[in-house]
């Protein structure tokens, strides 16, 4: 698993090739260069450097630590654990390798039910761009053109 640190993934040099407004995802990491080539079962994000973020920032990875989670909340923000299979995961990651094969993306695989406790929804395929809401508040505060 690629662990992600709030802190290192705020300098000045990564922070400004990622939008803040739009969601964040496991790919969205990997090609701004927050994290290395290599993802082999997801992102984990830690919480080192929690004190660095100052605006809320949406994200989406595999696991995340209780201080990287506050951390995000607190700046008034979320965080998504989401399950991705290896299949998945590859599709997030790299889509244009189904096309070249001549492939439809797969659908998203469900969690299996030993780790259903530690995950808050299934992947989306492709790699969404706006964040699903929590709450049915958090859905009626949406602007109707995005919900």
């Amino acid at each position: 698993m690629a662990a992600s640190w709030l802190g290192k993934n705020c300098k000045a040099d990564k922070c400004w090739k990622i939008d803040s407004s739009e969601l964040i995802t496991m790919k969205t990491l990997k090609d701004s260069g927050a994290i290395g080539k290599q993802i082999e079962d997801g992102v984990r994000l830690m919480g080192r450097g929690a004190e660095h973020i100052k605006w809320p920032i949406h994200l989406e990875v595999s696991r995340v630590t209780v201080r990287a989670k506050a951390a995000v909340e607190a700046a008034g923000g979320s965080v998504r654990r989401v399950y991705y299979n290896k299949l998945g995961l590859r599709a997030l990651l790299k889509p244009e390798w189904f096309e070249k094969k001549g492939r439809l993306l797969p659908r998203a695989a469900r969690p299996p039910p030993k780790q259903k406790d530690k995950v808050d929804s299934i992947g989306r395929l492709p790699a969404p761009t706006k964040p699903i809401p929590f709450t049915t508040e958090e859905k009626e505060a949406m602007p109707a053109s995005t919900a």
